[in-house]
């Protein structure tokens, strides 16, 4: 069993850092952090797919699937990629939840 590396957690770490320090930033910039990440995540799945080429067929070659015989350096772009939009989605469901709560707060201290 080939161990996932560690450069795959890369774009999805930077991507929940960035988010978390953006709440000290101005609203708009949140918001353009997230949608450039989702299109940085979604640009690596792209990429990574195109770059697996055709699959080997399994009985001409020495490996167990097709799975198996494609280069596993492809495969981490589209987890990366994945990974971030996941990490996208979960991440402005939070942003909206928190200015939902902010925009709460600010009526309740105004009133």
């Amino acid at each position: 069993m080939d161990i996932v590396p560690g450069y795959v957690f890369i774009l999805p770490a930077v991507i929940v850092v960035g988010w978390i320090l953006s709440w000290w930033a101005a609203r708009w910039v949140r918001w353009f952090l997230l949608s450039g990440a989702a299109v940085v995540s979604v640009l690596c799945v792209v990429i990574g797919w195109l770059a697996l080429g055709p699959r080997a067929d399994p009985g001409t070659v020495t490996c167990s699937s097709s799975w198996a015989c494609t280069d596993p350096g492809s495969l981490y772009v589209v987890a990366a990629g994945l990974l971030g939009f996941g990490c996208c989605a979960v991440l402005v469901i939070l942003a909206l939840v928190g200015e939902a709560i902010l925009l709460w707060r600010g009526r309740r201290v105004a009133n």
